[in-house]
């Protein structure tokens, strides 16, 4: 038996959430009741700002019965602010019993903690101006066969925590140079010059205001 088709679309929302996810963010639309997924409206239905800028939903595609991911590419920065509007009604959002979903008002979408990962870098002797940390909050440097010398960091992005830590103690030194100028995230250590690690364990922790990476290992000098 086919199911009954119903006019009236559903009045409940749903709820948002979103992740940052170094150039593009994920916005999950998590419904009440389970979705058609055969079906899915058109991207410009989802009406996306982020801090008060209209953003376009280019790729939609539903995770499992209750949730559709949206994807909003060209956000290179943490945002403070998401809102997500559905302009709908429309046939292609309805539940599994086939009621459409009614159009509701921008929703304000709550942040996801950042995907972060670890990366092990290695590449020497010469100096690195551009080592990337899209997504990292734990850096390991091997420095077991060259020496190690960081420049300048890429992707990094506002409020992101970055954890330096030497794998080991040979005498390949690691360092981190201050302000170097690289044109790419330079790295503001406390010291006010270049640090070096030489023959010990160790690291530095590093916060980022999206241009530059700054020293928090210690609150002074030491």
């Amino acid at each position: 038996m086919s199911p009954i088709r119903t006019i009236r679309p559903y009045a409940a929302k749903a709820y948002i959430e979103h992740e940052f996810d170094a150039d593009h963010l994920n916005i999950f639309v998590t419904f009440r009741f389970t979705m058609d997924q055969a079906v899915k409206p058109d991207n410009d239905l989802w009406l996306c700002e982020v801090d008060d800028v209209a953003k376009e939903v280019t790729v939609s595609a539903w995770q499992d019965a209750w949730t559709l991911l949206l994807t909003v590419p060209d956000v290179v920065t943490l945002p403070d602010r998401v809102t997500l509007q559905y302009a709908g009604p429309d046939g292609n959002l309805r539940t599994t019993w086939y009621k459409q979903w009614e159009p509701w008002g921008p929703i304000v979408s709550v942040e996801l903690p950042p995907v972060y990962t670890t990366r092990i870098f290695s590449t020497g002797p010469a100096q690195q101006d551009a080592v990337d940390v899209s997504n990292v909050n734990i850096l390991f440097l091997d420095c077991s066969a060259n020496a190690i010398t960081i420049g300048g960091f890429v992707g990094g992005v506002n409020g992101q925590v970055l954890n330096i830590a030497r794998l080991c103690a040979t005498g390949n030194p690691i360092t981190l140079k201050y302000i170097a100028g690289t044109g790419n995230q330079d790295i503001y250590l406390h010291a006010g010059v270049d640090e070096v690690l030489n023959g010990e364990y160790g690291g530095w922790v590093l916060v980022c205001n999206g241009s530059n990476w700054w020293d928090t290992s210690h609150a002074k000098h030491v």
